[in-house]
């Protein structure tokens, strides 16, 4: 999900760069790819002094209130409670242990309003990865694992510093990547990162500052393909990637 100040600028940035388009069905608006949900888009009102633009991952859940409760026994906070987005499900933000945000999501019951997230990833234009950056993989952990079940693996993406993999129901469902001296200024706080597949890691960043958004780092090789880091108009950031063609086959 993408919160911005400016729906109008945001939507005509990714559909530049990705090829979105937008549909508003009760309120909410989704990207769409090839017409398929690929995220969400909402605007950040008079309420929302505190948020910042950009974006937010969502975890499913089957019980928002005893999810919104385990964060609260997990030394969690609530930030947003369980909001109703008609019949399309229910919504509600937290702030993990350690201070990272993530949304959560329960999908309605209404039938043919219901909604239960992207209907396409892990190709060029659509969301492939997301993971929570910290500096303590212990209490990240554990916080996680109280209130969604998760444990954790040592990741195989990359061998430059310590990462782990999410596990939920023997599927690899996100990451946790530590943070490190050099690639983080001094009071970044932990926080939740969307990472974006793309076909041609030069091309985007070459065409990014033509529609209005800034590269901030890249591209770089990270190992597993090459990679850069963006803002979007309205400050959002967001990682991209040209995967490794042996990594896409193993996704698809």
């Amino acid at each position: 999900m993408h919160y911005s100040t400016d729906v109008a600028a945001t939507a005509e940035f990714y559909a530049g760069l990705f090829g979105w388009t937008t549909a508003t069905n009760d309120g909410a608006t989704v990207f769409r790819l090839r017409d398929l949900a690929v995220a969400g888009l909402a605007e950040i009102g008079n309420g929302g002094a505190d948020q910042r633009p950009g974006w937010l991952t969502h975890v499913s859940t089957d019980d928002i209130d005893s999810t919104s409760q385990l964060v609260l026994e997990a030394g969690g906070k609530v930030l947003r409670p369980a909001t109703e987005w008609g019949g399309r499900g229910r919504s509600a933000v937290f702030a993990d242990s350690l201070g990272a945000v993530v949304g959560v999501w329960q999908r309605g019951t209404t039938s043919g309003v219901a909604f239960g997230g992207a209907e396409v990833v892990n190709e060029p234009g659509a969301v492939t990865w997301s993971e929570v950056v910290t500096r303590d993989t212990s209490a990240t952990a554990a916080f996680y694992g109280t209130v969604f079940g998760w444990t954790q693996q040592v990741g195989t993406a990359t061998e430059e510093h310590e990462y782990y993999e999410w596990i939920s129901a023997n599927r690899v469902v996100g990451g946790i990547s530590m943070m490190d001296g050099g690639h983080y200024p001094p009071g970044t706080p932990p926080h939740w990162r969307t990472i974006l597949q793309i076909g041609d890691c030069a091309d985007l960043v070459r065409r990014t500052p033509e529609l209005g958004g800034r590269v901030l780092a890249g591209p770089v090789d990270t190992g597993i393909g090459m990679a850069a880091y963006i803002a979007d108009p309205t400050g959002g950031t967001f990682l991209v990637i040209e995967l490794l063609p042996e990594l896409i086959a193993a996704l698809n």
